[in-house]
C-alpha cells in the first residue's frame, strides 16, 4: 500500500510532467536526460540502486501517465 507521501510525490512528477508537455518542452528527453544522470552520478542523485532503478522506472510511469491525460483533453 503506498503511504500519503508516495501518493503525492507521484502526483507531483505527472504534475510537472504534464505542465512541461503543454508548455511545449520535450518531457521524453527531459526524462531521459535525467535517466542518464542517475545513472551517471549526477550531482542531483543521492541515492544508490537500486533506488536509481526504481527512481527511472517512476519516471517512465509518470511521463506515460502524463501523456494519456494530456491527450485525453
Amino acid at each position: 500500500m503506498k503511504t500519503d507521501r508516495e501518493v503525492a510525490l507521484e502526483q507531483a512528477l505527472v504534475a510537472i510532467i504534464g505542465a512541461a508537455i503543454a508548455s511545449g518542452l520535450d518531457a521524453k528527453n527531459l526524462i531521459d536526460n535525467a535517466a542518464t544522470g542517475l545513472q551517471g552520478n549526477a550531482p542531483y542523485r543521492w541515492v544508490g540502486h537500486p533506488h536509481v532503478s526504481n527512481a527511472i522506472q517512476v519516471m517512465s510511469d509518470a511521463h506515460a501517465q502524463a501523456l494519456t491525460v494530456s491527450s485525453d483533453r
